[in-house]
Order: C-alpha cells, then structure tokens, then sequence
C-alpha cells in the first residue's frame, strides 16, 4: 500500500465539501477518482498534497503521515500532481518546465536534472518541441508537459486532475497511453481525477466514487459501473 486516506473530513466554514472519506490505493496501481461536479474530487487532491489542511482524519503516504507538510515536502516525498486547469510556465521553454520537476522536485544536480528531462520528454515524445515556449504549445502538448513534469520529479506517486479535459477522441487515446506508460514504464502508482467515465473503466485496476463529499462506491470498474447508487448520482439515469 503506498497511500491511505483514513476518515478526511474537510470543513469550509458551514459547507462540508468532505465526509468522513476513506479508502487505499495499492503500489503500482491506478486508482480513479469519479464523481459530479462539487463533489469533493479536487479537494481531496489539495488535501492529499498539502494544499488544504483536513477538518478530520488522516492521510498516510508509505506509512508516514504526511498532514501538516508543505507542499514542496510532500513533493520530495514522492508525491506530484498535475491541475485540472494546466499550470506551466508560459515564458520557459517545454525543456525548462520539466527541468524545474527535476531540480526542485527530484533534487536532482544540474547534469543529472538534464538528462532525467530529456528523457521525461523523450518519454512523452516531446523532443521535437524542447525548444518550444510553453505558451506556444498546442493545448494537448501543454497537458503533456505538465505530467512529464510531474514524472520528472522521480514520484512514487502522481495525482492527475482531469488530464482528458478538452480533448478529442485521439488526443484522449494518447494521454491514456502515457497514464499507462508512467505505471508500467516508470512503476508510478497513479489516482485519476476524470468525468469521461469510459475511460476511467477502461484503465483503472480499481475506482473510487464520490458525491456530495462522501464516498458512495469502491471497487473493480465494472462493479461501480453497476453500482445502483453510481448510476444514480452520476450518470443521472435512476435504474427501473
């Protein structure tokens, strides 16, 4: 088990985004992470990395809790993320994005940090656009920086927020390539936020529903995907 998140509850003012979630995510698995709009998804991820603190309960990341640490430790630690909204830096070049993963996330020297992003992006197939400013990039290469930046900071662990948004059918089929590839090429355990549902069925070994802050369904995708109550809060097509 490399993650456990034991009763999170998470509070902002009178609103409980958060209620009393649990669940594991196994070594080398890739875990989804499914649920309406609102329903707590990316505040579990701000959580899980340090960005909120919890009203309740605690998150373990390979047997240590991490609660209570910065971002940038938690980082170090082993644990990176991308934004559902894709963060890079506009002015820097694609070579220069995934250097800051390796550097400041990877602790890696300067020689080392080069070779570790070069090879993230070979990775990625980015190589042709190493040179390129970020702002310059089309939407779906920028999406693949973000994550070869993520996976240039050697994590145990990569959190992906909606890497699919946006895309058409063969941008998708692309992306899902590379979430497979960090897991079997990399071995990096991965937890998938993402409303395109038949792609979290296809990929994930298993899937995590939330709604309205509360763990509804976990298990194999095709047991949530019969799942009445998922069928009924997500989908939104109640059962006969």
């Amino acid at each position: 088990m490399i993650l456990e998140v034991s009763n999170l509850s998470k509070n902002f003012g009178g609103l409980q985004v958060l209620r009393d979630v649990s669940f594991r995510l196994e070594t080398g698995e890739i875990l989804g992470l499914i649920g309406p709009n609102g329903a707590g998804k990316t505040t579990l991820f701000n959580i899980i990395t340090g960005i909120y603190s919890p009203s309740a309960g605690m998150v373990r990341f390979k047997g240590e809790g991490i609660l209570g640490l910065r971002p940038d430790q938690i980082c170090q630690k082993g644990v990176a993320r991308t934004f559902q909204l894709v963060r890079v830096f506009p002015t820097m070049t694609s070579l220069e994005n995934v250097l800051v993963g390796a550097i400041y996330g990877g602790n890696c020297r300067r020689g080392k940090a080069l070779d570790e992003a070069l090879d993230c992006l070979g990775l990625f197939n980015l190589l042709d656009v190493k040179d390129v400013v970020s702002a310059n990039l089309t939407y779906p290469d920028r999406k693949l920086v973000e994550i070869a930046r993520a996976v240039a900071s050697h994590p145990d662990l990569v959190l992906l927020d909606e890497p699919l948004s946006g895309l058409n059918p063969a941008e998708t089929e692309k992306i899902m390539a590379v979430i497979r590839m960090i897991r079997d090429v990399r071995g990096i355990s991965i937890m998938w936020i993402e409303h395109k549902t038949d792609a979290i069925f296809h990929l994930c070994d298993r899937v995590v529903v939330l709604d309205y802050g509360e763990k509804i369904a976990e298990g194999r995708p095709k047991e949530v995907a019969d799942d009445r109550r998922v069928v009924e809060a997500y989908i939104g097509e109640p059962l006969a």
